[in-house]
């Protein structure tokens, strides 16, 4: 279960910071929206770095792995309010699946309290 958990907040890391590279036009003008990428290149990092605590057994590495979980799904939640009036439908759906993967990584690290620690 620990493996899963942090597969799931390092996935999620790296899709933000994906998405946080095509709205910066980094790869190319796929989808220009230079105000979505530094939230999601930081919430990225963020997961990530927990995702890293996790995996390293790191003091506190729960804590942080929860607020960063919980960071991440607020961040995308206001990411789905501001797409969803855009009307793309590769955003919705990436915003919908990141949210799915954020809720269940926080719903099994609330319930698995220090199993990354």
């Amino acid at each position: 279960m620990r493996t899963f958990i942090i597969a799931l907040m390092f996935v999620a890391a790296l899709t933000l910071l994906a998405a946080s590279a095509v709205h910066a036009s980094l790869l190319g003008a796929i989808d220009p929206f230079p105000g979505a990428a530094p939230p999601e290149a930081l919430l990225g990092l963020v997961l990530a770095i927990a995702a890293v605590a996790a995996f390293l057994s790191w003091a506190r590495a729960w804590a942080f792995g929860v607020v960063a979980t919980l960071l991440a799904l607020v961040g995308t939640v206001y990411g789905l309010t501001v797409t969803v009036p855009r009307g793309e439908p590769g955003e919705v759906v990436y915003h919908v699946s990141l949210l799915a993967g954020l809720i269940v990584a926080a719903g099994l690290l609330i319930r698995q309290r220090g199993l990354v620690d």
